[in-house]
């Protein structure tokens, strides 16, 4: 296990390259995005923006490394700023609207989707992002719009979106909704993220996590109460590479993993970052790293 001081304010986002050799963080208040050597603790570069004209980053929201392709995406108050990661030149500014979520489709020319204040854009090559290829979409969930959280499928063929009151499944081809994921009751806002086959998507409402299958069933196929203590919410998931554990934090302090098959918990973490508002597994599946309102990077191997 490895612990570092990454930030002075809470850490809100990371994100782990496609190798696994990099770690991305954002914090809230600062216009940088910081990348650490995972395995040391490093910090090994910081983005700043720099366009020609004089221009920096906003404020950081949300990073976020594509699957298939050397780019990195930073979501601020000012624009969605990529950086290609094989020269870590700017790639793009696509946007000059507030974001605050973004996701990456699959493939060598992926799908860019950035959630803002009343819907989604959606860029459809975000490695060429010219003027004909930017098409916002209206991903709002239900009568009081707007997006929080969203994650591409591992085909690319789905975006599950989700707000405060409703989430669902929509086409981003063609912005057309595919399912809704509803209950009667419940927080949505927390976070949303597909298993690896893509046949699972795992939901986040307050302390509960719902598992709702792609294919079929107007409700979940299981729950599993994740958070404790007076302040339960989850705020982020992740799964192991094989799809068999389930990882979820948020605002009580603990990193636990689930059996998905059985829903019991494995094992839980907690080292003093506070509230958990991300966390996120290697691609591998291997390590995982964690961060909060403390401002600590936490990275620690799976089965140790």
């Amino acid at each position: 296990m490895i612990v570092w001081k990454a930030h002075v304010g809470k850490i809100e986002s990371m994100a782990f390259a496609a190798d696994g050799q990099l770690l991305a963080t954002a914090t809230g208040g600062t216009r940088t995005v910081h990348l650490w050597e995972p395995n040391s603790g490093k910090l090994v570069r910081k983005l700043t923006g720099n366009w020609p004209d004089g221009r920096t980053l906003g404020t950081v929201k949300a990073v976020v490394f594509a699957p298939g392709a050397p780019l990195l995406a930073a979501a601020t108050d000012r624009s969605v700023t990529v950086w290609r990661t094989d020269t870590w030149e700017l790639a793009a500014d696509l946007s000059g609207s507030y974001a605050h979520e973004l996701a990456f489709g699959p493939g060598e020319a992926p799908m860019l989707a950035a959630a803002e204040s009343r819907d989604t854009a959606i860029w459809h090559n975000a490695a060429q992002p010219t003027g004909d290829k930017t098409r916002p979409h209206d991903y709002a969930c239900g009568p009081r719009g707007g997006v929080a959280v969203l994650d591409f499928s591992p085909d690319g063929k789905l975006l599950a979106a989700s707000n405060c009151h409703h989430a669902g499944l929509w086409n981003p081809a063609t912005g057309g909704r595919v399912r809704q994921l509803n209950r009667p009751s419940g927080n949505h806002r927390g976070a949303i993220r597909f298993s690896p086959d893509g046949s699972v998507v795992a939901l986040a409402r307050g302390k509960y996590v719902e598992l709702w299958p792609i294919m079929g069933g107007d409700q979940p196929t299981s729950t599993i109460v994740a958070g404790t203590g007076r302040h339960p919410a989850i705020w982020a998931l992740g799964w192991t590479a094989g799809g068999q554990v389930l990882m979820t934090a948020g605002a009580d302090g603990f990193v636990r993993n689930w059996d998905v098959s059985t829903g019991k918990e494995l094992r839980s973490f907690a080292w003093g970052l506070g509230k958990v508002y991300c966390a996120a597994f290697s691609p591998d599946g291997l390590t995982c790293a964690a961060g909060g309102e403390s401002g600590q990077v936490v990275v620690w191997d799976v089965d140790a």
